[in-house]
């Protein structure tokens, strides 16, 4: 009996617990939907995305002086293949008178033995002083012709003498041509520099018996040289009007100042470049304190070429594909195809667009697409490959 109330009392007390927990966790679940009900509300917008950044540069059109670089071999403009126009034999020569040697214009360089051109001179003085007295005397001679003839009415021009006078005078003029000829050959045994030269060669020796005519030597002329320089066909439209000074001229340290005079009328067989010609004033120094360059030196030539009017000067990489990427005063991208003018090491002269208040993109996004809304970053003065981060 006892035992059954004690099992009784047991269910009773387990009924009770079960009731307290269920009572217990219906109160927990109710708390925390309050206190979820309590929260404020996350906010749930989502972050709208900014435009890509761009690096740009004001667009300034400008007037542009173009250059050409170019270089080519000195070159003499003259050379002269000298020679005695008589015969004889070489009694002196120059000490400068040497392969290398320098001789100012008028300077002896050589001189044949004189003796027979001295002896023919005066045999040549002696045959005009005969000639001169024949003409006195035949002249003596019609003039007492002429007064014994006086009251005679049929006189004739042989009797008067006048066929001898003439003849007596044209021997005086021959006389005199002779002499002179005389006089220029013996001139002729001394040979004079023509010009400032360089004695390129000499081809004959002390004491030596030439020929009229037979070689001497070879003399280069030093007054001036020229520069012979290849210019591609691109770019023969910047070259200024000729002829054009103020070309400069320059080797190592070596620095000189040239005239573009003209054009060789010329192209090369193998590149099809036209040869223009750089003249050189004293290019050896002789009459200046400038530093010489000499023939066979190779030179480097900068010439001031055409100005370009309202174009823009950009680096290489900022055009791709013939194209330039500006950005309009409402931040959105725009293509502008780029008429090249001229490329110069590793720039390019483009048409400036007709449009100034746009900027010229110098760093690109991502994918750029025409249009796209960008936003400024800071200025670039080079254009970075796209897709790289800023």
């Amino acid at each position: 009996m006892e035992s059954n109330k004690n099992k009784s009392s047991y269910h009773q007390l387990k009924r009770r617990s079960l009731a307290l927990l269920l009572v217990v966790l219906l109160g927990g679940s109710a708390c925390v939907a309050l206190v979820t009900l309590a929260k404020t509300p996350k906010d749930t917008k989502v972050k709208q995305a900014q435009p890509p950044r761009v690096s740009s540069t004001p667009l300034v059109p400008s007037d542009y002086q173009t250059s050409l670089h170019l270089s080519g071999v000195l070159k003499p403009a003259e050379q002269t293949d000298i020679a005695f126009e008589l015969p004889g034999k070489i009694a002196w020569l120059n000490d400068a008178f040497i392969e290398g040697g320098i001789v100012h214009k008028g300077a002896l360089l050589a001189r044949l033995d004189a003796f027979d051109y001295q002896t023919q001179l005066l045999n040549k003085q002696a045959e005009l002083a005969l000639a001169k007295a024949h003409l006195s005397e035949q002249l003596a001679l019609a003039d007492v012709a002429k007064k014994e003839w006086a009251s005679s009415t049929h006189v004739t021009d042989l009797a008067l003498r006048k066929p001898q006078v003439a003849s007596a005078r044209a021997r005086l003029k021959a006389a005199e041509a002779q002499l002179a000829q005389a006089q220029k050959n013996l001139s002729r045994t001394h040979y004079y520099a023509p010009y400032d030269a360089l004695i390129a060669k000499r081809d004959t020796g002390l004491g030596q018996v030439i020929k009229a005519g037979q070689p001497l030597g070879q003399l280069v002329n030093l007054h001036y040289g020229e520069l012979h320089v290849p210019v591609a066909n691109f770019d023969r439209p910047f070259l200024p009007q000729l002829p054009a000074s103020g070309v400069t001229v320059s080797a190592s340290e070596i620095t000189r100042t040239g005239t573009l005079t003209r054009h060789t009328g010329q192209l090369s067989d193998t590149t099809r470049m036209a040869y223009y010609v750089i003249r050189i004033d004293d290019p050896y120094a002789l009459h200046s304190d400038e530093q010489p360059v000499y023939f066979g030196q190779f030179l480097h030539a900068h010439v001031a070429g055409v100005t370009l009017n309202n174009v823009l000067k950009v680096p290489q990489e900022w055009v791709k594909n013939d194209t330039l990427w500006l950005m309009t005063p409402e931040h959105r991208l725009v293509q502008y195809p780029a008429k090249i003018l001229r490329r110069e090491q590793s720039s390019v002269l483009i048409v400036a667009p007709p449009r100034t208040d746009y900027q010229l993109i110098t760093h690109l996004p991502d994918y750029p697409q025409t249009g796209m809304l960008v936003r400024s970053g800071a200025d670039h003065t080079q254009l970075a490959s796209k897709g790289d981060k800023q």
